[in-house]
């Protein structure tokens, strides 16, 4: 599934693939902090926030200097990409999120 939890840092967003795919940033108690994807370039989208040239959020929580955990998933399809958020972060603390399974499981 996703890749292991690191520390959000710019080594080791220099690992990511230059791939469509989606992420999630933490706080370092685990809570989910940021979820953002890319439908062409995941290391793209994640080394402008470890910048601070991205999301607003993730900037003010660096200047704080708030420590930040971030793991990552390279994406088949959207459909496959939700699916696995939504088995990742579960259904029962966010209101907005489905009980759906990935639709290359639908027979």
């Amino acid at each position: 599934m996703f890749r292991p939890l690191q520390p959000f840092e710019p080594a080791n967003v220099t690992g990511v693939p230059h791939t469509p795919g989606i992420y999630i940033i933490y706080k370092k108690d685990g809570t989910p902090y940021y979820v953002g994807r890319s439908r062409v370039d995941i290391f793209n989208r994640l080394w402008k926030h470890v910048h601070k040239l991205g999301s607003r959020k993730i900037t003010e929580a660096l200047d704080q200097g708030i420590r930040l955990d971030f793991e990552y998933q390279q994406m088949v399809s959207i459909e496959q990409a939700e699916a696995i958020l939504i088995k990742e972060l579960g259904v029962l603390r966010f209101g907005n999120l489905r009980r759906e399974s990935d639709p290359a499981d639908w027979t």
